[in-house]
């Protein structure tokens, strides 16, 4: 099975093979950035990772790579969550010119086996609901791995993506909704739209604790940005914590790009899955 995460700004697909879970397989990426209406500044230059373009959303070309990368499986089901309506036509465009006989399979809230508790689960970010369902199955795995008799636990689970969402999922494992806030992509982008001379810097530009105070115009974004960003994922913490009844002690799962910038700030106990949105489609290929 072919799983697709289609984010915002960005989209990774990996193979599942066997009905294993999602762990250490090869994926593959696209990444562009989020759009900002009337943003005339010069796009920064991103870094890119092993198996990873840097492309336009209408960059049809990398499309064709993507899908490229699965040509030894032709037949097999391609599973997508998609939060991005453009790039799943685009995805579908390659995967007919490619030869890939399936259409994909677009997971929806109904897909998940989680109670939502929110007053419209239909328009609540699938991506959001999968990182929330595998990161309760992830933590509650892990612990009854150790002990058996062990109670159910309560999760925090932050996606640091596009946008920075960062929600609960209690005991029981319902999801209970969340909070949604600019990443740090479209903060930076933010910023340079919004102003006359403030520059677009890339997301590798913030450094995980950036030098303060800052001694020139990208010193100073980079820090405002991080503090931004770190203070309000904290702080959204620090209040589930004390304002649930599940006590400080609740776990925190961080995933997303830029969920490194964000670990060392999160008080534990927290930790860091990669993919989590991507392990999500996995448990629901198996589980369906």
């Amino acid at each position: 099975m072919i799983l697709v995460d289609i984010g915002n700004s960005g989209l990774r697909a990996s193979r599942v093979a066997n009905g294993q879970l999602f762990r250490d397989q090869k994926v593959y990426r696209l990444s562009w950035a989020a759009a900002v209406a009337n943003l005339r500044k010069p796009s920064p230059e991103q870094e890119a990772a092993p198996d990873q373009r840097w492309c336009k959303l209408e960059d049809r070309s990398a499309f064709n790579w993507l899908v490229s990368q699965f040509d030894l499986f032709p037949n097999e089901p391609w599973l997508v969550s998609c939060v991005q309506r453009i790039a799943l036509d685009q995805l579908r465009e390659s995967l007919s010119a490619g030869g890939h006989s399936i259409e994909p399979k677009v997971v929806t809230h109904s897909h998940i086996p989680m109670t939502i508790d929110v007053e419209l689960p239909a328009r609540t970010g699938v991506d959001r609901l999968l990182a929330a369902y595998s990161a309760h199955r992830y933590v509650n795995n892990s612990q009854n791995a150790n002990d058996s008799r062990t109670a159910l636990q309560a999760v925090i689970v932050i996606q640091a993506g596009t946008a920075v969402t960062v929600d609960l999922v209690d005991a029981a494992g319902v999801f209970r909704g969340g909070s949604i806030m600019p990443g740090l992509g479209l903060s930076l982008q933010l910023l340079a739209a919004g102003t006359d001379m403030l520059p677009w810097l890339g997301n590798h530009a913030v450094d995980i604790r950036p030098a303060l105070p800052g001694k020139n115009t990208e010193q100073a974004i980079s820090a405002g940005v991080n503090a931004a960003l770190v203070g309000g994922a904290s702080h959204l913490v620090e209040r589930y914590r004390s304002e649930s009844n599940h006590g400080k002690a609740m776990k925190v799962i961080v995933s997303g790009g830029d969920g490194s910038l964000l670990m060392p700030h999160i008080a534990q106990p927290a930790e860091f899955v990669n993919h989590v949105v991507l392990h999500g489609l996995s448990l629901i290929g198996i589980d369906t």
